[in-house]
């Protein structure tokens, strides 16, 4: 007998580090979100016990648990998987640090019903006092890109080839997912979502900016300008540039000494050895976790 059932879309956390952030997001969800939802909670530790640090948050949350810890990509795929297994409509990506004011689902689900067309919606960012959309990167990401055509839906913005979204908050219908494919695993953390979106646009899949707002404090699971936040930063933005232009190298190589002349200059010394970890593990086009960091 094939198992139940549930077309209700499902809200995908990717846990890491103490509980209490997941436990406060989870809580705001109850709160504030009135559309009908499920969350699925992938646990990639490091510590046991979340089951009971959460318990009590959410009335409908099941926990996936990969304390391997294969990377924020990976986890959201496992979660995903999991949802559309179970007969989700559409998916929610939503950080664990993450806080709503109002409620967001109805107008994801109300937009993706009338846009099915759409690959990828997001909302705003609300990291502190800015209110962050799109990411706009230069010419080396919309190479071979077609601009896209596709008619904004009122309140909303269609990106261009030249543009990305956050990974914060993200939504996907089941029939989005089976044409865009899941997350990128390679990059294990940051600059994930950069990818997902190119290949969205590759596709020639619209993505959209809704005018919605999630709050969210960029970095605050593993710290802002943490060893391991700067050793994946620096090497996920030259691995994402090998695999759009995987013959400049000369690029490439010059470009990552312009990143390790920032931290130089910043008078960041500290920093100045994993921004080189990173350098060089992008040179050589090194993916997935790395040990050392």
């Amino acid at each position: 007998m094939n198992p139940i059932q549930d077309s209700r879309p499902a809200i995908v956390l990717v846990h890491y580090g103490p509980p209490d952030l997941t436990r406060r997001c989870l809580e705001c969800l109850v709160q504030v979100e009135t559309a009908p939802h499920r969350v699925v909670l992938v646990d990639h530790g490091p510590e046991d016990g979340l089951d009971a640090a959460i318990a009590g948050a959410h009335p409908d949350v099941q926990v996936l648990t990969d304390h391997g810890n294969p990377g924020f990509g990976a986890g959201c795929n496992h979660g995903a998987r999991h949802a559309f297994a179970g007969g989700a409509a559409a998916v929610w990506f939503l950080n664990n640090d993450a806080l709503i004011e109002t409620g967001v689902l109805s107008r994801l689900m109300e937009l993706s019903g009338r846009h099915p067309e759409v690959g990828l919606w997001a909302t705003h960012q609300v990291n502190g006092p800015r209110r962050e959309g799109t990411y706009v990167h230069r010419g080396w990401y919309r190479h071979g890109l077609k601009p896209c055509d596709y008619p904004a839906p009122p309140g909303c913005q269609v990106l261009r080839p030249s543009e990305s979204l956050g990974g914060a908050s993200l939504f996907i219908t089941r029939a989005a997912w089976e044409k865009l494919g899941p997350w990128p695993e390679q990059f294990f953390l940051y600059w994930e979502d950069v990818a997902w979106s190119r290949r969205a646009h590759e596709l020639g899949l619209p993505l959209v900016l809704t005018d919605q707002d999630v709050l969210h404090l960029s970095s605050r699971t593993v710290g802002r300008r943490s060893h391991l936040q700067v050793f994946y930063n620096a090497r996920n933005r030259l691995l994402l540039r090998h695999q759009i232009h995987p013959r400049a190298r000369i690029a490439r190589f010059f470009f990552g000494l312009y990143l390790l002349q920032k931290r130089i200059f910043q008078g960041r010394w500290d920093l100045l050895t994993p921004a080189w970890d990173g350098v060089r593990a992008g040179w050589r086009n090194a993916q997935g976790r790395d040990p050392r960091y």
